[in-house]
């Protein structure tokens, strides 16, 4: 007796494929995507390159050393440090102050307080932000430093997204 569902199970089993054949089908499809994505082909391969040539950053100079530490050694830290506990505390006591609906005169001082410190710490991370520029500026882009802060960044951003992940799983389950 012919059933039509044994032949079809038979064509499939019949269907082996070798060595050679996924070979050519992996190569047909990855020119076939190159040719239709060249925007992203060719970016895969400029970053592959660079990625070789790069490899884990290229290692920095005496020079380049010297005025990278000199450099990053202006930024005062403490400063900026002091000023951000000032304005936690500015912070609190207007946060404390704060009515509902209404900020009375002791608010509002404590509002102007809070912004003064504020201002003072925009001020000094700028100014770190500035000479932390002005250092990566002299070790350069692909440099170890530059190559390291990437990598740093992106592990960064990767756990960050995983623990959201995670966070967003539990609610989930919920």
């Amino acid at each position: 007796m012919n059933n039509p569902y044994n032949q079809q199970q038979q064509r499939q089993d019949e269907i082996v494929l070798d060595g050679t054949n996924v070979t050519t089908l992996i190569v047909a499809g990855a020119k076939s995507f190159a040719k239709k994505h060249k925007v992203i082909s060719g970016s895969y391969l400029f970053g592959i390159l660079i990625l070789l040539i790069a490899g884990s950053g290229t290692k920095l100079s005496i020079d380049q050393r010297r005025q990278y530490d000199h450099i990053m050694s202006t930024i005062d830290l403490n400063a900026e440090h002091n000023a951000s506990v000032r304005y936690g505390h500015a912070y609190h006591a207007y946060k404390s102050s704060k009515g509902w609906f209404t900020c009375d005169s002791l608010c509002q001082r404590n509002k102007e307080h809070m912004q003064r410190a504020e201002a003072d710490l925009n001020i000094l991370r700028k100014e770190g932000y500035n000479r932390m520029s002005d250092a990566k500026a002299v070790a350069g882009l692909f440099s170890e430093v530059g190559v390291g802060e990437v990598k740093d960044s992106f592990w960064e951003y990767f756990y960050a997204g995983k623990n959201f992940a995670k966070r967003q799983s539990m609610w989930d389950a919920m």
